[in-house]
């Protein structure tokens, strides 16, 4: 049974051994997975497009945690991307389901580059299999990564460069490989024998880690990694994005937000505040011109906890954040229900709504996403995954009737 992508990103990093079922959400755990469903599939490789424009918009339920600050420490970030000052929000979007090579069953998106022309992510051609692919305008390109286990590619930027990894067998068990995909051909990134690369900006620039939880930075496809510096005591660090100024987010031993600038300096994220009190958790998941997204809890949930949650609920609180790394603003957004999925250049994000709708966020808004099914409101059945710099095209997955993913994107306007 084919794993599914990582969804909850921001509770734990990805697994050093592949999975063997499908797998989207695992709160409990703390994982980023969760079982799904195999059976009835059925695939279509021309795009269809679902005639539902119009889509409703609804308050976004945001709550804002502090106010912007200004000179907070490090250096703010600035985008080589040229970026309109003032944009205006679609208000409404038709969904389109992507080919899959070989008219395979099932296919996700995972990536995509800031103009939303190319979009990055794996069908499943058979039971068990797996095949990294890249669509650059609705056409799909099956990207031969090496690996006998499996694959995925995580991120791509708008020269189509991307990257992601690859699982392979060997004598002492099953471990992740880096690769890039540049210039029509697949090269694993040097300096590193295990591990996974997790996002590219346009200027070539990587982000990732090893098995040894060292968060790295290449500078290019082919040139030797760096380690990022964390501080005294740390055991574990991830780098899971990268900003076109070079900005590289991530987490610390899986609970601390960080943020390493382009000036050599690095820091924590400053922790939300739920209940009144400073979050117990947090971690960072994605950035995009200064704008961060992540999650953070409450820590309720272990023996003891509960006493702290004034609603006497014992399971742990979930939220999505927003930092702003240039002002130190940070928002809480309590409409989202397990934190957005990517960013844009302006902080509009995407994500699952507490009804289980895929949602456009645009700060005090919200434009609910078309299906390609009704669902019930599980929030695990329409995914949107990335999302372009004009909020125009958002790429992600869609199951169908026969309760199927589908690799779909949405056109808004």
């Amino acid at each position: 049974m084919p794993s599914e992508i990582e969804l909850l990103r921001s509770l734990d990093d990805e697994p050093r051994t592949p999975s063997t079922v499908d797998v989207q959400r695992a709160i409990a755990t703390g994982r980023r997975r969760r079982a799904r469903r195999a059976a009835g599939y059925t695939g279509a490789a021309a795009i269809t497009v679902l005639a539902v424009a119009g889509a409703s918009v609804v308050a976004a339920g945001v709550v804002r945690d502090a106010p912007p600050q200004a000179g907070a420490t490090g250096a703010p970030p600035t985008t080589s991307t040229t970026i309109e000052t003032l944009a205006t929000p679609p208000t409404s979007c038709v969904l389109e389901r992507l080919p899959a090579p070989d008219g395979a069953p099932m296919a996700l998106v995972s990536g995509a580059d800031p103009t939303g022309k190319y979009l990055v992510g794996r069908s499943y051609p058979r039971p068990g299999g797996y095949q990294a692919v890249i669509w650059h305008d609705g056409k799909a390109t099956k990207v031969m990564l090496p690996g006998d286990v499996e694959e995925s590619l995580r991120d791509v930027n708008s020269t189509g460069t991307a990257v992601g990894w690859s699982y392979t067998s060997g004598a002492d068990g099953t471990y992740s490989v880096p690769y890039a995909y540049h210039g029509g051909k697949v090269s694993k990134l040097p300096g590193v024998t295990r591990g996974s690369a997790s996002a590219i900006n346009d200027a070539g620039a990587i982000v990732g880690d090893d098995d040894e939880g060292h968060a790295l930075r290449w500078p290019s496809v082919t040139a030797q990694p760096t380690r990022l510096p964390v501080p005294a005591g740390v055991s574990g660090a991830m780098a899971a994005d990268i900003d076109e100024d070079g900005t590289v987010v991530g987490n610390l031993d899986h609970q601390l937000p960080y943020v390493w600038l382009p000036d050599g300096t690095h820091r924590q994220l400053p922790m939300p505040t739920l209940h009144g009190e400073p979050a117990a958790t947090a971690t960072a998941t994605s950035i995009r011109n200064g704008w961060v997204t992540g999650t953070a809890t409450n820590g309720l949930g272990r023996k003891g906890d509960a006493a702290k949650d004034p609603s006497g609920a014992e399971a742990a609180k979930v939220v999505a954040v927003r930092w702003n790394v240039r002002t130190g603003e940070v928002r809480v957004f309590d409409g989202l229900k397990m934190g957005a999925n990517a960013t844009n250049a302006h902080g509009w994000q995407v994500g699952t709504d507490k009804q289980g709708r895929a949602v456009l966020v645009a700060d005090d808004q919200a434009v609910v996403l078309p299906a390609l099914d009704v669902r019930t409101p599980d929030g695990l059945s329409n995914i949107p995954n990335t999302v372009s710099d004009d909020g125009r095209t958002i790429g992600g997955q869609s199951d169908d009737h026969s309760d199927t993913i589908q690799a779909v994107v949405w056109r808004c306007r």
